[in-house]
């Protein structure tokens, strides 16, 4: 029996772009929870946002933090797949995969090479800041600032400075990820490193080949969806799909959120 493992994007794709709802993908979930298929959550969102989700949706499977940076492996999950622990940093009730830099040390080097750029990071920002900039809860805004390893800025629309700076970041092996609403500073690491990492541990386990579905819906989805067999592209809540001439056969999502995720991952599992 072919075994399978869906990652997904969250914002714009399982949960919809204007009130972050997922209730219209609820019965896929359950199917794949059914079938025993993993989902496995890969978000720029932060390891304080995402095991609040998990938990909602009673995920027990990895997910991954902040584009890539952070891979949160629940300890159960550690234990039953034989995960080699030696370079792990043991956070309480999950292992943490980290792929570069932690915040701290991103932190030092921003302040360092900001110059006359006219971006404004989540460290300068309160949590009102951080509100009016996203239309998150105060809650949810607090655990967004609660960063392990990346830190977002809000920059002007025009983007002016941000090559010089992005060339400046390239010296510290950081870069400069332009997502929905900011650009991240990282490490040199992706959504696709992170899921053929994981892929390479559940094909380990399983001992056979994983086929692998994944959807997202911009550019910094782009190399997930590339490191996987089945790549699904959401609409825009224009009606607009991204395209890059690197996507051979990708599958289109019917409807942006929520509603065309649940299509599109019934779709795929059916191919």
């Amino acid at each position: 029996m072919t075994k399978f493992a869906v990652f997904t994007d969250l914002d714009g794709t399982l949960l919809n772009h204007h009130d972050y709802s997922y209730q219209d993908a609820l019965p896929a979930i359950a199917n794949l929870r059914a079938r025993h298929i993993p989902l496995i959550l890969v978000s720029s969102k932060t390891r304080a946002e995402m095991a609040h989700l998990c938990q909602e949706l009673d995920i027990q499977d990895p997910y991954v933090c902040e584009n890539g940076s952070v891979i949160v492996l629940p300890k159960p999950w550690v234990q039953q797949f034989n995960v080699d622990t030696s370079t792990l940093t043991d956070a309480g009730e999950c292992w943490l995969a980290f792929r570069g830099a932690a915040r701290d040390e991103i932190l030092t080097i921003v302040k360092a090479n900001k110059g006359e750029c006219p971006f404004v990071g989540f460290a300068d920002m309160t949590v009102e800041d951080v509100i009016a900039c996203t239309g998150l809860s105060h809650e949810a805004a607090t655990k967004a600032m609660q960063r392990d390893a990346t830190e977002p800025l809000l920059w002007p629309q025009d983007g002016a400075g941000s090559e010089e700076f992005a060339r400046k970041l390239g010296v510290y092996n950081l870069q400069l990820l332009k997502g929905g609403r900011f650009y991240h500073v990282m490490a040199n690491c992706d959504k696709g490193d992170s899921v053929r990492y994981l892929l390479s541990l559940y094909q380990s386990y399983y001992g056979a080949s994983v086929h692998s579905i994944a959807l997202g819906d911009s550019q910094n989805d782009l190399k997930m969806l590339k490191a996987v067999d089945t790549a699904v592209v959401m609409p825009h809540p224009d009606g607009s799909y991204m395209s890059d001439k690197g996507l051979i056969g990708e599958l289109h999502a019917p409807y942006p959120g929520a509603k065309g995720w649940r299509y599109a991952v019934e779709q795929a599992l059916q191919q």
